[in-house]
């Protein structure tokens, strides 16, 4: 897809991706050319690569490459864009130490799959998870809480750890214009319907939702189309629609949470896979989901199990 300017310095890049996914990365032209995300192993060329050509960028002009956090859908094109440009790779400390494959499978695709009892899958998970993530690559730049990365001009991203989503999550916030790209850090009401939102910790992640809806954000570039209580679902939102969007991921991490501790309470030896049935049902009418659809809501597994260890049940 073309690149969307969304502001004098940013575009936009509508991603497709395996299985009808869709990422947005973000292009920030300044002095120090910066891409923020790389989405699959798939998007450089099927949509980055084009979508620099149609600005009249080099792949080489790229000097920064950012992610948001290590999920295949923003970090499975490091390794193409790396080669291809030249730039450096910057993450958060604590998302670089699963760029070790082993460690990403593990907690990214076999836990959740032995959790609810589909261990039976992993082998095939495993292979589309190491397809869509491409081949190897390694960090230029570790980032932490309060650093800046400085494009040049007056483009200074100033990195705000936004845990919850991965332990690595990271905002970045260009400060004079009040953006703040977020990646997956917030989620609403979660992707396309069923959807559920999707988070590894759910105290960090309340914790980040609070820290975010505190900041003067004007501007708030996410990476998907999350739902929220409007009927838009464009990943850019502006004005009181940030206010809104962290407004309605607290309230559905809450409808979560409760429904969570209150079917822990009513039976402390409930099954896990019992555990997340019945929660989806219960959580089904805020999320804007069907309480009697059979599918499990992408997202949903891992989500109740953080809020499962969060009230002190062992899994």
């Amino acid at each position: 897809m073309p690149a969307k300017q969304v502001h004098p310095k940013v575009f936009q890049i509508a991603a497709p991706f395996e299985n009808n996914g869709l990422v947005n990365c973000y292009l920030i032209d300044a002095p120090r050319r910066a891409l923020i995300d790389t989405g699959t192993a798939s998007v450089p060329q099927g949509s980055l690569i084009p979508a620099l050509a149609e600005l009249g960028w080099q792949v080489s002009d790229l000097r920064v490459i950012i992610n948001t956090h290590i999920h295949i859908d923003h970090a499975g094109g490091n390794a193409e864009m790396l080669e291809l440009s030249g730039g450096a790779i910057h993450i958060h400390r604590a998302d670089a130490e699963y760029t070790d494959r082993e460690l990403y499978l593990e907690k990214y695709c076999r836990e959740n799959l032995r959790l609810i009892g589909d261990a039976d899958q992993i082998p095939q998970s495993e292979a589309f998870q190491l397809q869509l993530l491409g081949r190897e690559w390694g960090v230029d730049r570790i980032l932490d809480d309060g650093d800046v990365v400085d494009l040049g001009g007056d483009i200074r991203l100033q990195v705000v750890h936004t845990p919850g989503h991965t332990p690595g999550s990271a905002s970045f916030y260009w400060e004079s214009e009040g953006w703040l790209f977020t990646g997956d850090a917030i989620n609403g009401r979660g992707g396309r319907a069923p959807g559920f939102p999707l988070y590894f910790d759910a105290q960090e992640y309340i914790t980040t939702l609070n820290r975010v809806r505190d900041m003067p954000v004007n501007t708030l570039a996410q990476a998907h189309r999350y739902r929220w209580s409007a009927p838009t679902q464009e990943a850019i939102r502006t004005g009181a629609e940030v206010r809104q969007t962290l407004d309605d991921s607290i309230a559905v991490w809450r409808v979560i949470d409760t429904a969570v501790r209150d079917e822990l309470r009513a039976d402390s030896d409930i099954a896990f896979p019992d555990l997340v049935q019945r929660v989806i049902r219960r959580a089904a009418p805020d999320l804007g989901n069907d309480p009697d659809a059979e599918t499990i809501p992408p997202g949903s597994v891992a989500t109740i199990a953080a809020h499962a260890r969060a009230a002190g049940h062992v899994l």
